[in-house]
């Protein structure tokens, strides 16, 4: 087990910018530590610049993981599942843990100061996802006019009345989304390029983010119990084990005892999306990872993720990704003998160096 500690720290009063409300994220800095050594194998964290840290989750974990993050003075979170599913529970003092489940393609957006996660991984082949950190003033400081689905999160907090509110949003991501992931994944600049290039993809995660709180959400449905929500969660199970050959939406509702329309709206509350949907996406980025980490044929990669022929596969993946499945290939050998060739003439290392500024 991997204990990690993430906190907003002030710097010391004399080394802060004196007068200037501008400089405010200048004095905080994102600190992120372990308990062991273990931790730098599964999380590689990047800082940005003061108040903005970047962390990687880009490991093998056939045994599966389990992290507890204790976090005092929190940041502002986005995380993005890029490939595996994780079980998050949250704690807030001595209140009951609540349990999050969160699947490939699934992101977040949290603030949850004085709180303890435990991030959980069932056995699976890789863990890959990414996870961006904010101080409140340095994510205050991006926007001139606080967005109104932020306003309850970044207000200003006044002396009498602390900030202690607790904020967790999960939704899937999309297509646009994902292929900003993989560009902070595969990017192949070093130094200070490298530090800018990442910075300016994580604004446009934020923009996107952004547009997707403008959505308005469905309402839980009346008369909806904890037994519903255990349901639906073991029907999204049944979905991961069986993604190459899924029951119809009646046979799973069947399975775990539950009418089509409920499962449907249970599905939208807790991944956000419809049940068809859902598995769509799951089978789309498990088709791209395997597209660029594997020399697996299109047609194999096809009956893999559950489409019967690789003319519905590519027809779909197009849809979705506004690219053909050899079209991504193409552009992710092209980028890795880019990469190869200016790591060898600049005779540095091709594997991926975490920017740390001065």
């Amino acid at each position: 087990m991997i204990r990690r500690c993430i906190n907003v720290i002030k710097k010391n009063k004399g080394s802060a910018t004196s007068g200037s409300s501008d400089n405010a994220s200048l004095d905080e800095r994102v600190d992120i530590r372990y308990d062991n050594a273990n931790g730098d194998s599964l999380f590689k964290d990047i800082n940005i610049r003061p108040g903005l840290q970047l962390t990687i989750s880009n490991s093998q974990c056939p045994q599966g993981s389990r992290t507890v993050h204790e976090i005092e003075r929190a940041p502002i979170s986005l995380g993005y599942n890029i490939r595996h599913p994780i079980r998050c529970t949250i704690t807030h003092g001595r209140k009951k843990g609540e349990i999050f489940e969160r699947s490939p393609g699934n992101s977040v957006l949290s603030y949850l100061p004085e709180t303890s996660c435990i991030i959980e991984t069932p056995p699976c082949e890789q863990i890959l996802g990414i996870s961006i950190h904010f101080s409140v003033d340095t994510f205050r400081g991006l926007f001139n006019e606080v967005p109104e689905c932020l306003a309850k999160l970044i207000d200003k907090p006044r002396a009498s009345h602390p900030r202690q509110h607790h904020f967790y949003q999960q939704s899937p991501f999309n297509s646009e989304t994902f292929l900003i992931l993989q560009q902070i994944m595969a990017c192949p600049y070093h130094g200070e390029i490298r530090r800018l290039f990442i910075e300016a993809k994580i604004m446009e995660l934020v923009a996107l983010k952004m547009v997707e709180m403008g959505d308005v959400r469905q309402p839980e449905p009346p008369n909806w119990t904890h037994r519903d929500t255990e349901r639906i969660k073991e029907a999204y199970q049944i979905l991961l084990d069986k993604i190459a050959h899924p029951p119809s939406l009646g046979d799973l509702g069947r399975q775990v005892g539950i009418n089509r329309n409920k499962l449907n709206h249970g599905f939208k509350q807790i991944y956000g999306d419809t049940v068809f949907n859902v598995l769509r996406n799951i089978r789309l980025y498990n088709a791209w990872e395997l597209l660029l980490n594997s020399e697996t044929s299109l047609v194999e990669i096809a009956l893999m993720v559950g489409y019967n022929n690789q003319a519905n596969f590519t027809n779909a993946f197009r849809r979705h990704f506004g690219k053909t499945p050899n079209a991504v290939r193409q552009e992710s050998l092209c980028l890795c003998r880019t990469h190869k060739t200016m790591c060898l003439s600049q005779k540095t290392s091709p594997h991926f160096e975490p920017y740390t500024s001065p």
